[in-house]
């Protein structure tokens, strides 16, 4: 997994995805809260289709 010090060494256009996925499954990993993970997950998934419009079509939360 990356660290966010990695994350930040990243293009400026893979930051936001890569930092939103790293939250999340991180979450995921340390067993947060339910209303957590899904606020993370949303987050993720907006920045997926701000980043891939097209790819992420049927993709919705």
């Amino acid at each position: 997994m990356m660290t966010i010090g990695d994350i930040n060494k990243l293009p400026e256009y893979e930051r936001a995805v890569t930092r939103a996925s790293y939250h999340y499954y991180r979450a995921l990993l340390h067993g947060a809260p339910v209303a957590t993970r899904l606020r993370l997950r949303q987050s993720w998934l907006s920045e997926m289709r701000r980043r891939w419009p097209d790819a992420c079509n049927g993709a919705r939360a």
